[in-house]
């Protein structure tokens, strides 16, 4: 069970860094800044994933179950229930399938014939056996044939909005309610919106503080942009310029200079943009609710409707609002 916790930690800490651009449009990397030799291949069928290892630059080929285990257990605790695994294996199929579109439709030469890559801050999370038995250990056997189950359990189920695959968001634990793709990034996306996660609110480790000296801010501050002038005193340099849905800080400024609050809480490594700051003599302390940018599944959120019974199709359209579940869905055009 120990063991367990310090992964769930862990998860949490990677989900924090998930790239919004994977929900809000393809990054397509110049494939002459690449000095690989690796030669681009042909494209692959929905139920091949390929993945492009940018250490080895290698271009590796998985089943789609071998990629949705992986990518399950790359993002989600494996001692979650059944339902919130089956939940986020639905998502990892989605994704996969979104990405195989994404290619077919306009292939990025920097992936060489892959639909993704192994690069965390542009593509979701995944694990290969190798990795995941790193992470879990002596519990690895047991993890993944929970994992298994669970990704059998939903073959060939993807999550669906007006007959295409969705472009999938989750965050660890949210501050009692998520937050729509508008409000976060500026992009209407009908199918994330704001919802309900009350649950969530019961974890107390989803409310954390994070303290620094006044020189600690400047720091890490005039270190990502130099135009800052800090002067006078630093009860004054800090203030809160936009907020949105359920009091989310959109924008702050800085000795008078705007700041995006997800650049923002990037730099100060703040665990969500839904906080609150107070500023004591010479330290500021930043209390924060949630895990992650808050869009689209709360993962806790998920667990703990499937401890009251919900099914996965009722938790994923619960999170994404509109959507359904469906089977075999078919390839854009």
């Amino acid at each position: 069970m120990k063991e367990y916790i310090q992964i769930t930690i862990v998860f949490a800490i990677l989900l924090m860094v998930i790239p919004s651009i994977v929900f809000l449009g393809e990054h397509k990397a110049a494939a002459e800044n690449d000095s690989s030799s690796v030669s681009e291949s042909q494209q692959q069928d929905t139920d091949k994933v390929k993945i492009y290892f940018t250490g080895q630059k290698q271009v590796r080929e998985f089943t789609m179950q071998e990629y949705t285990v992986g990518a399950v257990m790359a993002q989600m605790p494996a001692d979650y229930e059944p339902a919130a695994l089956q939940a986020q294996a639905v998502l990892a199929q989605t994704y996969a399938v979104y990405r195989i579109n994404a290619e077919k439709a306009s292939p990025t030469p920097a992936l060489y014939g892959a639909v993704m890559s192994d690069d965390k801050t542009l593509y979701q999370s995944f694990f290969t056996p190798e990795q995941a038995k790193e992470l879990y250990k002596d519990n690895y056997e047991t993890a993944h044939k929970k994992v298994l189950d669970a990704v059998e359990a939903v073959k060939d189920k993807l999550l669906e909005y007006d007959g295409k695959p969705v472009m999938i968001a989750f965050h660890a634990v949210s501050d009692g309610f998520t937050r729509s793709a508008k409000d976060v990034w500026g992009q209407d996306i009908p199918y994330l919106t704001s919802v309900e996660s009350k649950q969530d609110t019961a974890l107390k480790q989803a409310q954390t503080k994070t303290e620094m000296t006044s020189g600690q801010f400047r720091e890490k501050l005039g270190a990502k942009w130099s135009d800052i002038s800090f002067t006078g005193d630093p009860m004054t340099w800090l203030n809160v310029a936009k907020t949105g849905e359920h009091g989310l800080v959109k924008e702050v400024t800085v000795c008078g200079k705007s700041i995006e609050a997800s650049e923002f809480c990037e730099v100060l490594d703040l665990a969500s943009q839904s906080f609150v700051f107070e500023i004591t003599g010479d330290k500021f302390t930043f209390t924060c609710h949630g895990l992650g940018h808050l869009v689209g599944m709360s993962q806790y959120g998920a667990n703990e409707m499937a401890k009251q019974g919900q099914s996965f199709e009722q938790i994923l359209t619960h999170y994404f609002t509109g959507c359904k579940i469906c089977e075999n869905l078919p390839e854009s055009s």
